[in-house]
């Protein structure tokens, strides 16, 4: 933690889809060069970071959330259809055809592609980026406002909240239309 701002980042667990040491960096360097002071506990920018679905870190309940996920793909050539990957699905996305078939269930965890044992399953990394999450007596989830290829765009996204609240002088989560603004703001 810096200051006003509270970062969570998840553990790194079996389940970690992407490691978080770079972002981590990234994101603390941020924290330190905002000028963001604060009297009261709630008036800090929260932000959470998961490198799964599992989302350890709460970013559905943070000013800021980052989380890691996958998009499975299937080699058809390494299959053999043994079934292991629908066994491991605890969201029941899979169907196994001649080789396996992921639905609109699918949470991009990677459990399907740990189980696999002729590791025909593979995915590329990406991360779910969200806004504007909060507790209290005005509950609300985070909205996602972008889907990223990389890293980078997880530290210019945290350090346009940043910017807001400052420019605001209010958490960024306390914002009306906090999101839409942050939106405009990446979309250019």
């Amino acid at each position: 933690m810096s200051g006003g701002i509270e970062i969570t980042f998840c553990r790194q667990c079996k389940n970690a889809l992407a490691d978080l040491k770079i972002i981590e960096a990234e994101i603390e360097e941020t924290a330190k060069r905002a000028d963001w002071k604060v009297r009261k506990s709630h008036e800090k920018i929260k932000a959470g970071i998961s490198a799964c679905p599992n989302a350890c870190a709460a970013p559905q309940i943070k000013d800021f959330g980052a989380l890691a996920f996958i998009i499975p793909e299937v080699d058809r050539k390494r299959c053999t259809a043994c079934g292991m990957c629908v066994q491991a699905c605890r969201e029941n996305a899979i169907e196994l055809e001649e080789y396996p078939v992921f639905s609109e269930k699918c949470i991009g965890c990677g459990d399907c592609m740990r189980a696999c044992p002729s590791e025909a399953i593979s995915g590329q990394v990406k991360f779910r980026i969200l806004a504007g999450g909060k507790l209290g007596r005005h509950p609300r989830f985070a909205e996602e406002v972008l889907i990223a290829d990389d890293t980078n765009s997880i530290a210019d996204v945290f350090s346009q909240i940043v910017k807001i609240s400052m420019e605001n002088k209010m958490r960024f989560s306390h914002i009306p239309g906090c999101v839409d603004i942050l939106k405009k703001r990446i979309r250019g």
